[in-house]
């Protein structure tokens, strides 16, 4: 994605960052420059806290990661049963 657009973030909570829950991930991509400063301090201090991840920081947490295209069959991860009570 960083090659298509060059300002990439990624919003989430701490949780479903380190793979510990099910939740979303937020990408917001830009050509111009995205307000980072701001995004950040606004996920993390909003009433669902989250991080703000970009730049080279985001760069790591993408590494190896492979590519999912349009069209591309993906199995997505089912829940355990006490999530949803």
């Amino acid at each position: 994605m960083t090659g298509t657009f060059r300002h990439v973030v990624l919003l989430a909570e701490p949780g479903v960052m380190r793979g510990r829950r099910f939740g979303n991930l937020i990408v917001a991509a830009s050509r111009t420059e995205l307000p980072t400063d701001l995004l950040t301090r606004r996920a993390a201090g909003g009433l669902t806290q989250a991080r703000c991840v970009h730049g080279e920081a985001l760069t790591n947490f993408i590494a190896g990661a492979a590519a999912i295209n349009d069209g591309d069959a993906v199995l997505a991860p089912v829940p355990p049963p006490a999530v949803f009570g």
